[in-house]
């Protein structure tokens, strides 16, 4: 599989999550409308649908077909929860930022009461949505990817970390928590709707981990070395708020090579899938190529 094909793959699947968000999200003009228009601009507001990505393509070599709709669903799902991560993300409160994905951030296009409500919505909406499919393992798997064990530990000691000299081992906790949780969560739960072994899952999981945590490491260089426009979102914010980031505490190139050897091991991971772990691959080469 070269690079095109795998742009191609994540267009198809970016359509078929859109889709599916498009049937399973209330419309702009139910009531009341105004909660209903901001989750709507939150989650169409572009991406590249990684997650939903990462989940079928485990599903997919773990036996399972694309377009499956239980697969969509809980693609879509993802998508939902990670637009309401980056919806209180962005939050004054938090790290007050002006753009997302080139365009103002919900709290600035809205207010900032409907863009804490409307967070809360789209996560709500997604445990409905994941509860529909009858399948209580992927509603522990996400559950335990978002609590105090996952994303939201990562956003506190991310917060309390800001302005203050940290080490390694706490911008690792911070990163492992606050992205590589979800990454590895939507690795995992493709291989869960699939009926993967559970030696599968383990190693899937390893995978996810690693490209999680490089996943994020590339997105520290990115804020230093991309501007405002390539982004889509405030570039040096990172730095401006004083935020614990890999290159702030290893330096750039340090940053670089671990994020090409983390990349590496998970190649290594997915050796025991064979040709079907290209699509893995592949997506693991695509977040390392974003700072070749």
């Amino acid at each position: 599989m070269t690079m095109s094909d795998l742009k191609d793959y994540l267009r198809k699947v970016a359509a078929a999550t859109e889709t599916t968000l498009q049937e399973i999200l209330p419309g702009e003009t139910d009531y009341p409308g105004s909660i209903h228009q901001l989750m709507r601009y939150s989650i169409f507001a572009g991406g590249k649908r990684i997650r939903p990505s990462l989940l079928m393509a485990s599903f997919e070599a773990c036996g399972g077909t694309f377009g499956d709709q239980g697969a969509l669903k809980a693609g879509a799902a993802l998508e939902m929860f990670h637009t309401f991560s980056l919806i209180h993300d962005d939050l004054p409160c938090m790290d007050d930022d002006d753009f997302r994905r080139g365009r103002p951030t919900a709290h600035k296009a809205f207010n900032e009461a409907l863009a804490v409500l409307g967070g809360d919505a789209l996560c709500i909406a997604a445990f409905e949505v994941l509860g529909s499919l009858g399948n209580i393992a992927l509603i522990t798997e996400i559950a335990s990817a978002l609590g105090t064990n996952g994303m939201l530990g990562g956003q506190v000691v991310d917060i309390e970390s800001e302005g203050k000299t940290v080490d390694r081992e706490t911008v690792e906790y911070i990163h492992r928590s606050k992205t590589a949780a979800l990454i590895r969560a939507s690795v995992r739960m493709g291989a869960i709707i699939a009926g993967a072994s559970t030696e599968a899952i383990e190693k899937l999981s390893n995978y996810g981990n690693y490209i999680g945590l490089a996943f994020q490491v590339v997105d520290d260089i990115l804020d230093e070395e991309s501007t405002t426009e390539q982004l889509g979102k405030d570039a040096g914010s990172d730095r401006e708020r004083g935020k614990a980031t890999f290159p702030a505490v290893c330096g750039m190139e340090e940053s670089k090579r671990y994020a090409r050897e983390l990349t590496e091991s998970a190649w290594k991971e997915i050796g025991f899938l064979g040709p079907k772990g290209d699509l893995l691959h592949q997506l693991a080469e695509f977040i390392i190529t974003r700072i070749s």
